[in-house]
This record gives structure tokens, sequence and C-alpha cells, in this order.
């Protein structure tokens, strides 16, 4: 099996993840996870497929030629060992700041969702990494923007 990294951008209309979907299973593929977001009638995606290594190559050349209306970019990829991880989820309460984004990725590895009422982060820090120096960064920039930020295990 390969596992595929596939981006999707493009107007969003109904009927896409179907068509996207179609193309996939028509390859034996397996949608294994995926994160969609519609922002300004624009539809954004990231998504995983494992496919038998047979089919990568066509079902990567049939996603990027389609005619969905979408711009895709597919990339073959190694799975992570998550036992070298571990998992925290972090949320950000207080007002929006220009540059929070910013602030916050100097400090992080990230997975990233956010909005004008908060941000709510999934990290995967290394175990080799100490845990604490992360936590005391984070806090100094909650004191400096007037934020709370809670972060706990997951």
């Amino acid at each position: 099996m390969k596992s595929i990294l596939i981006s999707v951008l493009g107007d969003d209309k109904p009927g896409l993840l179907d068509a996207l979907s179609e193309i996939i299973v028509s390859h034996d593929g397996d949608w294994v996870e995926s994160n969609m977001s519609t922002v300004e009638a624009k539809f954004a995606g990231i998504l995983r497929v494992n496919v038998p290594a047979k089919n990568s190559k066509k079902l990567m050349k049939e996603l990027t030629s389609s005619k969905l209306g979408l711009q895709i970019a597919c990339e073959e990829t190694t799975p992570v060992k998550l036992s070298d991880y571990k998992s925290y989820n972090i949320e950000l309460i207080g007002q929006n700041h220009v540059g929070i984004i910013n602030r916050l990725s100097h400090v992080l590895t990230y997975e990233l969702e956010a909005n004008v009422e908060g941000i709510k982060i999934n990290l995967h820090l290394p175990i080799s990494i100490d845990e604490r120096l992360i936590k005391d960064k984070l806090e100094l920039i909650a004191d400096e923007m007037m934020v709370e930020i809670y972060t706990y295990e997951s």
C-alpha cells in the first residue's frame, strides 16, 4: 500500500466530495483522513488516501488531470510513528490579533484551525522536546496579547 497526501482548492459547489471520492474508489483507494473547509465560497482540503502500490501513480495522474474545477496536488508520504510524539491540545481564548498566528508559529509545529473567536491547535511534540519550554513560551505570548491559553494532553 502507498499513502498519498492530496490537497484540493477551488470554488465550492455541490458534489465535489462525491466526485473526488469516486476517483479514489475507482483506484481501490481508501480515504483514511481529511480536513476540509469552506472559506469565502472556496473549498479547500487536505486528505490522506491509502491505495495499492500498483494504482498510486494512476490515481495521482487522474486526480491532477480531473475536470472537477479544483487545483489538486498529490504526494506520496511515509507514515509518521506517533509513538515518537506526545500529543497536546491547546486552546487560545481572547480577541483576535494581527500577527497572532505568526507569533504562535515561532513556538509550535502544529496543525491549526483558526477563526476570530479563537484558535484550537492539535500539537504533536517529539518526545525529545522539553514540553515545559513550549508551555513557558506560550504563557509569554498569552501575557503579551492579553489572551488565555489552555494546554492539555490529548
